[in-house]
């Protein structure tokens, strides 16, 4: 599998920060400016191990992902069960966060990634980036300002917000 790494710095503390990505992680949505549309699977309604969401990127284009590790509130890792995004095999992700200072966290996010036919991974690799990036940076706008980050503010918030 294709890894990537990811990192970007939340000025909020490492407990909030866990709060928005892991403890409400049915409602993604709210800070991945990529996805429509998010909700818990089979019945959940909290975030824990096994818990399982589905997000959608379009009417057409979803995924649905498990959270299948969790170590306290340092890590968790997430596997995507059951997808229809075009030459994608396999993803996952491990989200890790550090406590810098009191109100300042720095989150990795690592993915792992496979494609058939296997070339395509030279031409999605830069358009998945693209769209991790946007995640990671909606979150840190939505963990610091309480604000939604959607497809529709997204350009603009991105441009104006430091």
């Amino acid at each position: 599998m294709n890894r990537t790494e990811f990192k970007e710095i939340i000025n909020t503390s490492k407990e909030r920060t866990w709060d928005m990505l892991f403890n409400q992680y049915g409602d993604i949505h709210i800070h991945n400016p990529t996805m429509i549309k998010s909700n818990y699977l089979n019945e959940g309604s909290k975030s824990e191990l096994n818990a399982v969401r589905h997000c959608e990127f379009s009417e057409k284009l979803f995924l649905d992902e498990k959270i299948t590790e969790v170590n306290g509130t340092d890590s968790f890792k997430i596997v995507v069960t059951e997808h229809n995004l075009p030459f994608v095999k396999e993803m996952s992700a491990i989200y890790e966060l550090t406590a810098i200072a009191d109100e300042k966290t720095e989150i990795k996010m690592i993915s792992f990634n496979s494609f058939s036919p296997d070339f395509m991974k030279y031409l999605m690799k830069g358009q998945m980036a693209k769209s991790l990036l946007k995640h990671l940076f909606g979150l840190k706008y939505f963990a610091e300002t309480g604000k939604i980050v959607n497809k529709d503010n997204y350009t603009e918030v991105r441009k104006n917000y430091p």
